[in-house]
C-alpha cells in the first residue's frame, strides 16, 4: 500500500494500471517541493559547517544537534526527492525506498530529539552528577544507537513488503503493515513523545524553582553574583524553550503522516484530502525549522553564525582589494611600457 500523501492530487490522470495511475506528478506542486529542498540542503550543511569550523561550538548537545542536522540533511539529499519520484514514475522501487528514508528520518528525529531532552533533564534535575554521567564517549554512544535503530526499524518492513511488491495487497503484506504502523507509531512516536512531555515539565519547574530561589538568596548576595546566576538559569530556560518548539513541531508534523498512512490501512477518512498537501509541506519543512531553531534562537549557534559571516565577508573584500591592486599595478606597468616605447 502506498505512503505518499499526495497521491490525489492528479487523479484526474485517466491512464490506470491495476488501479493506479500512470503518474501523480503536478509540476506546481513538485516544483515547490524542489525549493524546499534545496533549502533544506542549505540551511542543514550551514549548521554543519558551523559546527566543523568553529570549537567552541563542539559541546555535548550540539554534538547530538549535529547529527540531527545530519538526519535532516537526508531529507533534502534523498527524501524529497525520492518522494517526487515516486509520485512521478510510480516506481515500486523507487515507492519502496521512499517509505524506507521517510520511516528513517521520523524515527531518527524523535529519537534525537529525544537524547537531547534526556541531557538536558541530566543537567538540569542533577547538575552535580552531570560530567560524570555525560561523557563525550557516552555521547556518540548514544548517537551511534540512534542510528542503528532507526536503520532497523525502517528496514525491517523489506521482509515483507519487497515478496509482494510496494503496490499489491496481499493480505499478509497488510497484515504485517498494519501491526507495524500501529506499533511504530505507539514506540517510535507516542511512549518517546509523552516521557519527553514529563521531562520538560519537570525541567521548567526546576528552573522556575531555581530562579525564585536565586532571588530571595539575592539580599545576601552580591549584586554581580545573582545576576550571573539568573542569567545562566534564563540562558538554560531559552535552550529548553528552544528544544520544546522542536519536539512540538515535529510531533505535529508527523504526526499527520503516521495517521496518513493508518487511514489506508483501516480505510478510515481522517482527514480532507486537500489537508495531505499542507501536511506534505509541514512534515518537509521541520528538517529546515530545527536548523533554523537552534541555529538563530541558541545563543552559542547565533553568535557562531554572526562571527563566520564576518569572516567571510572579510575575505570578500580582501579578495576584491587584491584584485583592485592587481589591476592597479597592471594599469600602472602597462602605462610604463606604452610611455618606453613612445620615446623610443
Amino acid at each position: 500500500m502506498p505512503e505518499n500523501s499526495s497521491c490525489f492530487l492528479n487523479q484526474s490522470n485517466t491512464d490506470e494500471q491495476d488501479g493506479w495511475a500512470s503518474s501523480y506528478f503536478v509540476p506546481a506542486y513538485d516544483s515547490s517541493l524542489i525549493v524546499l529542498c534545496v533549502a533544506i540542503i542549505c540551511v542543514n550543511t550551514l549548521v554543519l559547517v558551523l559546527y566543523s569550523k568553529r570549537r567552541q561550538l563542539r559541546t555535548k548537545t550540539n554534538t547530538l544537534l549535529a547529527s540531527l542536522a545530519t538526519s535532516d540533511l537526508l531529507m533534502g539529499l534523498c527524501g524529497v526527492p525520492l518522494f517526487i519520484a515516486c509520485n512521478a514514475f510510480l516506481d515500486g522501487d523507487v515507492c519502496i525506498a521512499q517509505g524506507v528514508v521517510f520511516r528513517f528520518i521520523a524515527i531518527s528525529t524523535m529519537f534525537h530529539i529525544f537524547a537531547i531532552t534526556g541531557e538536558r533533564y541530566i543537567c538540569v534535575s542533577h547538575p552535580m552528577q552531570y560530567i560524570n554521567i555525560v561523557t563525550g564517549k557516552r555521547i556518540l554512544r548514544v548517537i551511534a544507537c540512534i542510528w542503528a535503530i532507526s536503520l532497523f526499524v525502517a528496514l525491517i518492513q523489506l521482509s515483507w513488503v519487497l515478496p509482494f511488491g510496494y503496490f499489491s495487497d496481499n493480505e499478509i503484506k497488510f497484515t504485517a503493515s498494519l501491526a507495524y504502523n500501529w506499533v511504530g507509531l505507539a514506540v517510535c512516536f507516542a511512549i518517546p513523545f509523552l516521557a519527553m512531555v514529563a521531562f520538560y515539565t519537570r525541567m521548567f519547574i526546576t528552573i522556575h524553582r531555581q530562579v525564585q530561589k536565586i532571588r530571595r538568596q539575592s539580599v545576601n548576595l552580591d549584586f554581580a553574583t545573582s545576576s550571573s546566576n539568573v542569567r545562566s538559569s534564563y540562558r538554560q530556560l531559552r535552550a529548553l524553550i528552544t528544544f520544546t518548539l522542536m519536539l512540538g513541531i515535529f510531533a505535529g508534523s508527523w504526526i499527520t503522516w503516521f495517521f496518513s498512512i493508518l487511514q489506508i490501512y483501516t480505510k478510515v477518512q481522517l482527514f480532507p484530502e486537500v489537508s495531505m498537501v499542507i501536511f506534505d509541506f509541514l512534515r518537509f519543512g521541520v528538517s529546515v525549522i530545527n536548523p533554523l531553531l537552534y541555529t538563530f534562537l541558541k545563543n552559542d549557534f547565533r553568535k557562531a553564525l554572526v562571527s563566520f559571516l564576518k569572516c567571510r565577508r572579510t575575505n570578500l573584500q580582501d579578495l576584491i582589494s587584491q584584485g583592485t591592486g592587481t589591476t592597479s599595478q597592471w594599469k600602472q606597468r602597462h602605462s610604463s611600457l606604452e610611455l618606453n616605447r613612445i620615446k623610443h
